[in-house]
């Protein structure tokens, strides 16, 4: 992943979305405008549009500072205990999100799922009939094909306003329907949909998949969604901090479709350039199905499923946005990849690329941050100027071993550091 940075200028020119090669985990280099380098695509969102933080009686949380945290696989989390990897909107806060390089599509059933961190007060039930309470953060959700217009999910206002302590009993939860955060959470997969209506005997607490709360498009009238808007309605709980109101963690496509730019070419029409194909997913780029399973490659890669194999198993290719979050002193911000990742950060100068046998050198560097333990550079912001006619390029990687570059470029090349990279 890259971002650009003029000489003179207080603005990067763009921020580019680029991507690792399956195995390898490294992030390429892409100068603007704005481009999927690859054209490579999952069921995440891909972006922060806005965030509006609301009221918390504690300085603000260190995730605050990471809503790349928003825009990656859901954190692992057990019946009795949430996920740790969330970000707080604070009593009153707003986020909405936005998928560029795929939208969310009406299909059968439920099409998205919003991942809380609500988790059982009491022992998980063992059956239907149990009794249990939730620690439940409930949230409202809305979503917009243009980011003007949205439409908010029917929810129980008369139940809602009865959520007045930290544990919600079960027989509340059940008129909650229609809000966030009000399914236990637990380390599953997260491409299936749990169904309220129906008990599940061999997962957790009878909840399928991974939990979180699935919503289906028809029911705000919508074939398509790109935007996801995500409100917290400052309900009188919680234990006071920096982490009031709902801790959201991540909003998964479960129907969904990429969305290419018309100047890449995708020669079987399945949503996949063939440049994603080839040096990406290891799929047919003249054969619009690879497995043979009745769905097209890309459709099953924008829902995070493997193209290669027919089955339900999460799979997506870990794939890196940057962008500059405070341009005068640069400081990047990132997406996560889920697990314990670590990342690295560098700066080079673009008038020392070249191409260099089968690799593209990256000239020297400079290491801004090695072996970050979250999703920014906060803490090493970059005061460095570029000399007047040169420009500076940032990259940002998972942590690789000594002598491993930044993924393959457009043209197949790995992108490598002559010296100063991060160690």
């Amino acid at each position: 992943m890259s971002v650009l940075r003029p000489m003179g200028g207080r603005r990067p020119l763009a921020g580019v979305r680029s991507a690792p090669c399956v195995t390898a985990l490294l992030a390429g280099l892409l100068v603007a405008p704005i481009i999927r380098a690859a054209d490579v695509t999952d069921c995440f969102a891909d972006r922060v549009v806005s965030f509006r933080g609301g009221t918390v009686s504690a300085p603000p949380g260190f995730n605050t500072w990471q809503p790349g945290i928003l825009l990656g696989p859901p954190g692992d989390a057990a019946p009795n205990s949430g996920s740790l990897r969330v970000m707080s909107l604070g009593k009153g806060g707003e986020i909405v999100l936005e998928f560029t390089d795929n939208e969310i599509v009406d299909g059968p059933g439920p099409d998205f799922i919003v991942f809380e961190n609500p988790f059982y007060c009491t022992a998980p039930p063992l059956s239907a009939s149990d009794p249990y309470s939730l620690l439940a953060e409930p949230g409202l959700v809305a979503v917009s094909d243009d980011g003007l217009d949205f439409r908010i999910f029917p929810y129980d206002a008369a139940a809602l306003s009865q959520v007045v302590s930290l544990c919600t009993d079960k027989t509340l939860i059940d008129r909650l329907r229609g809000l966030l955060g009000i399914t236990a959470s637990f380390t599953g997969n997260y491409t299936i949909p749990d169904d309220p209506l129906v008990f599940d005997p061999g997962a957790p607490g009878g909840v399928s998949g991974h939990g979180g709360d699935a919503f289906d498009l028809a029911a705000v009238g919508l074939t398509r969604a790109r935007f996801v808007r995500i409100t917290d309605p400052s309900l009188p709980i919680g234990l006071p901090g920096s982490s009031e109101g709902l801790d959201l963690d991540t909003v998964v496509a479960l129907h969904s479709r990429p969305r290419l730019p018309a100047t890449v070419t995708d020669f079987d029409g399945d949503g996949l350039s063939d440049q994603a194909e080839t040096l990406h997913y290891g799929t047919d780029p003249h054969d619009p199905d690879s497995d043979g399973d009745g769905i097209p490659d890309g459709r099953e890669a924008a829902a995070c499923r493997d193209p290669r194999v027919a089955g339900s198993d999460p799979f997506f290719v870990p794939s890196l946005d940057l962008e500059v979050v405070d341009p005068s002193a640069t400081l990047l911000r990132w997406n996560d990849l889920g697990g314990t990742v670590l990342y690295d950060a560098i700066r080079g100068v673009t008038a020392a690329l070249a191409p260099l046998g089968s690799v593209v050198d990256l000239g020297v560097v400079t290491c801004l941050e090695n072996d970050s333990i979250d999703l920014t550079t906060r803490g090493f912001t970059d005061a460095a100027r570029p000399f007047p006619g040169e420009a500076f390029f940032y990259l940002v990687r998972p942590a690789a071993p000594p002598g491993q570059g930044y993924g393959p470029g457009s043209d197949g090349r790995e992108r490598r550091a002559a010296s100063g990279d991060c160690q």
